[in-house]
């Protein structure tokens, strides 16, 4: 995999392979005893306003996963784990999710402006597409094919046009990753913060189950 510098600013998401830092399995929990997890004493450990939250908002596990929609480690997450996830952990109340942007590169940023642009409702439908079709819009003809995805989702082109050129929309995706790195020394995608105790790179469920249970051993 491509590894390059991990400072973000606005004016730098020209680029279209720039920012690139996908992260292998290497899963920093793996062994640990209950009492060695060290949670991150930070506010956006938890829940923010503008936070898209899928599961039950009091569930006493809290996923946080800093994502790339052009990340194929993230990818492998949302198609592979996530729905095991979702079945366990989800659906019966144990856990929350919440999906923040952490974009790699400029086709990252346009993609996650269309999910936002698709509204809290059909974000989290809008990010499965995405990572789906991820081999099909991740080249130089990225707004082309992003485009088609979005017409599929009722999202006429001059709507889609405009949600490109939103640059608050923008701004907020790159001041996530900024503040991700900031809160968590995040700098590779995926990586997951677990009621404040970091994970780094593809995780399995395994993995996942067995630091759920660390954590709150009776939504386990």
């Amino acid at each position: 995999m491509l590894i390059a510098g991990a400072v973000v600013v606005v004016a730098g998401i020209g680029g279209f392979l720039a920012w690139q830092h996908f992260q292998g399995a290497t899963v920093t929990t793996a062994g640990l005893a209950p009492a060695e997890l060290k949670p991150i004493n930070s506010p956006l450990a938890q829940p923010q306003p503008d936070d898209v939250i899928e599961g039950d908002a009091n569930a006493p596990i809290t996923v946080i996963e800093y994502s790339s929609l052009s990340c194929p480690h993230c990818a492998r997450f949302q198609l592979e784990v996530l729905p095991q996830l979702k079945k366990d952990f989800i659906d019966t109340g144990k856990m929350k999710l919440i999906q923040r942007d952490f974009p790699l590169n400029k086709p990252a940023v346009q993609a996650a402006q269309l999910a936002h642009c698709a509204g809290p409702m059909r974000y989290s439908a809008l990010v499965d597409v995405l990572f789906q079709t991820q081999e099909q819009w991740l080249n130089e003809q990225a707004v082309e094919k992003l485009a088609q995805i979005a017409a599929t989702a009722g999202m006429d082109r001059p709507t889609f046009d405009a949600c490109l050129a939103n640059k608050d929309i923008e701004a907020k995706i790159v001041a996530s990753r900024k503040a991700g790195e900031d809160a968590f020394q995040v700098n590779a995608t995926p990586t997951f913060i677990v009621n404040g105790v970091k994970m780094e790179g593809e995780t399995s469920y395994d993995a996942f189950k067995d630091l759920f249970a660390k954590l709150a051993p009776s939504g386990s």
